[in-house]
């Protein structure tokens, strides 16, 4: 890892990661780790970038007081400013590689849902989300235009929020969904486990693609299904040491709710029409068959426009390294059908 490939907020999620804890005092910047987490390269950049590194801390910190919601990922920029909602797990940086990908110009702001931070009770109710995030959005940029992004089960929120935003009078120039699950995906239980059977799937088939030979194929899942029962249970006790890590832990528990609720508030939410421009993402045309029911915006939103990511691009991690520049581009072939203000 060199200062050359990463951004700051990419950089602290990095660091965050392998547990290091990184603060400012006054005008000098602190720092904890684990043993054996701060690898030269790190610790490198921690050096050399810390006027950097400072300077976005107490700029998240003095937002964060004002709009909690509100996490920059990249704050400078000539181009529209991007407002984007991460899936149900609550998680800002994961918009972090698409963010870098799209380049220094580019205004990107994840939006951080209530209860990610254990200070406040998560809400199960996707209009009382999106007042949230639009009462925050328009303190901190009082006139548009926005462009409003949503990921995964996330795109039911920036679907209402960018709705909310123009019925109230703001310059909403495109919404953006990626990788989009429509809420029928968790009100019809066959469509739920076909979802997730080809998303757990997924990797497996990848690692079978790689296989030079029909007979590889056979002893690879051979060897993956070999005793059953033992291998359920392993997942089973992996299972139950994850609920106990997370009972143990404050921060684990509070994102743990966050995301039962925001489950709960897509399946309570029903779409109504929005007039404005869509662009939806997906990450394959495969995917369209994956059970989240990407299509279904269109009997709400029959204008939308549907961009496809490469054949090979991981619908789970299509946001991430190595998927992200080819989306950040698919995202730029959007733009240049925008008005000039972009």
């Amino acid at each position: 890892m060199t200062a050359e490939v990463l951004n700051i907020p990419e950089l602290l999620a990095g660091l965050a990661g392998k547990d290091v804890k990184v603060w400012v005092e006054g005008d000098r910047l602190r720092c904890n780790a684990p043993a054996g987490a701060l690898t030269p390269e790190f610790r490198d950049q921690l050096r050399d970038r810390k006027t950097e590194i400072i300077g976005f801390l107490n700029m998240a910190r003095a937002a964060a007081r004002q709009q909690p919601a509100i996490v920059p990922l990249q704050s400078h920029g000539t181009r529209t400013p991007i407002y984007a909602v991460p899936g149900h797990v609550g998680a800002p940086f994961s918009f972090s590689d698409l963010s870098k990908r799209l380049g220094d110009d580019q205004p990107f702001f994840a939006l951080q849902p209530a209860g990610y931070d254990g200070r406040r009770e998560p809400m199960d109710r996707i209009e009382d989300i999106v007042e949230y995030f639009a009462g925050q959005i328009l303190e901190f940029q009082p006139s548009g235009p926005y462009v409003i992004a949503g990921y995964c089960s996330g795109a039911a929120t920036a679907f209402e929020l960018a709705r909310l935003l123009s019925q109230r009078g703001a310059e909403v120039q495109c919404l953006v969904l990626f990788g989009p699950l429509h809420p029928s995906t968790y009100k019809v239980l066959p469509r739920l486990l076909i979802f997730f059977a080809k998303r757990r799937a997924a990797p497996l088939m990848r690692e079978l693609a790689k296989l030079p030979s029909f007979g590889a194929r056979v002893r690879f899942l051979a060897s993956r299904f070999r005793n059953p029962g033992e291998r359920l249970g392993r997942i089973l006790s992996s299972v139950r040491d994850a609920r106990e890590t997370v009972k143990a832990d404050p921060v684990l528990e509070s994102r743990a709710r966050v995301k039962s609720t925001a489950i709960t508030a897509l399946r309570r939410y029903t779409p109504i029409p929005y007039q404005g421009r869509v662009c939806m993402f997906l990450p394959n045309k495969a995917w369209v068959r994956s059970g989240a029911a990407p299509l279904r915006w269109l009997e709400i939103a029959p204008q939308a426009e549907i961009y496809y990511g490469p054949d090979a691009c991981d619908a789970p991690r299509m946001l991430e390294e190595p998927d992200a520049p080819a989306i950040a581009e698919l995202y730029r072939e959007s733009t240049r059908r925008l008005p000039r203000s972009n």
